[in-house]
């Protein structure tokens, strides 16, 4: 089975050349291209987007991708009408057909899990068979996070951006999702959205805030890049006044310094509000407004998610938990436990 790609600064497409060029945004994030990417880890992630066409699945994973790619992340971008373009022409809209190229979709992003790499795919994928196939090849290798986008057909029918919708009513189009093909609604999902009345950013800020409340960290610092990037929108277009635009400003370095320390080590509030020189306060109401998390929440979350890292490396447990500041392997074992239920010879099949 053959295959061509792009690669457009670190992003990767899955995609025809018509989809556009895309732009990797220059924000006041440099500082966080220090963050550990996945990749070389052995634990990578696939964020798979299911829905009705012109639910909004395409847009929202190529805004997932840039943000991931601003702050340093390596991303796949998997399509599935440009997979068929190049990698399956020969298959039509029948179930069997339907079910072979979701397969290959499977295939390819189980490779890139597998080295530890972030795929974002964008399917319709209707049938919920195929769709826990699909997870159960993927999380042979890595982590699997299914979004439903569940944005109604009347909704999706009332955007109609590629006027499939008009041809298919009127018989043009056979086999069409929605209307002459069934779409079976997900119940294995990791999360569900509804896009109607949602611009891009606030559907992305959603997931991003779903995958960390999942104990993924990436959510953290999508939810984070996102309200960053909003924020230097504004300071572009002058919304913000002088004094707003300072305080803004130093909301930003603050939020890097504090992930920054979080990502390394376990620290106590007080530690932590030490280090970067601001009241528990102060941190307390930043991480709430950009993650919606508390900081023991962001904690633990992040904790974890390192916890996992070291182990796929094959890090000693005893290794792992001095690493990560626990005093004893002891209370790292108690920390597991608490948090997800695991014992930490079990942390490598997490997530």
């Amino acid at each position: 089975m053959g295959m061509t790609m792009s690669n457009r600064n670190d992003l990767i497409y899955f995609q025809s050349t018509a989809a556009g060029e895309s732009s990797k945004q220059t924000m006041s994030l440099q500082e966080l291209h220090a963050v550990p990417s996945e990749a070389g880890t052995g634990r990578g992630l696939a964020i798979f987007l299911t829905g009705l066409p012109g639910a909004g699945k395409t847009t929202i994973a190529r805004e997932i991708g840039e943000r991931l790619l601003s702050i340093g992340h390596r991303v796949t971008l998997l399509d599935g009408d440009d997979l068929r373009a190049r990698v399956s022409p020969e298959l039509g809209f029948s179930r069997s057909d339907r079910e072979a190229n979701l397969r290959r979709a499977a295939i390819i992003a189980s490779e890139v899990v597998k080295h530890g790499g972030i795929v974002i795919c964008s399917f319709i994928a209707p049938y919920e068979q195929s769709r826990i196939e699909l997870r159960e090849t993927v999380q042979q290798h890595g982590s699997f996070f299914l979004v439903h986008v569940a944005t109604p057909r009347d909704e999706c029918e009332r955007r109609d951006p590629k006027g499939l919708y008009r041809k298919a009513r009127t018989g043009l189009l056979l086999n069409f999702t929605g209307i002459s093909d069934a779409y079976e609604e997900p119940t294995h999902f990791d999360m569900k959205i509804d896009t109607t009345g949602l611009s891009v950013s606030e559907s992305a800020q959603q997931i991003a805030r779903a995958l960390a409340s999942k104990g993924f960290a990436i959510g953290i610092w999508l939810a984070a890049v996102q309200h960053l990037a909003a924020t230097e929108n504004q300071h572009s277009i002058g919304i913000d006044s002088s004094v707003g635009a300072k305080n803004k400003d130093r909301q930003v370095r603050l939020l890097q310094r504090v992930l920054q320390a979080m990502a390394d080590r376990r620290l106590t509030l007080i530690e932590l509000a030490a280090e970067v020189g601001v009241e528990r306060h102060t941190i307390e109401k930043v991480l709430r407004a950009t993650t919606r998390q508390s900081f023991r929440e962001l904690q633990r979350t992040m904790l974890l998610e390192r916890a996992n890292l070291l182990a796929g490396q094959g890090k000693a447990m005893k290794e792992i938990a001095f690493e990560l500041g626990f005093g004893s392997p002891q209370s790292f074992h108690r920390f597991i436990r608490k948090t997800c239920g695991k014992t930490p010879s079990l942390l490598r099949r997490s997530g």
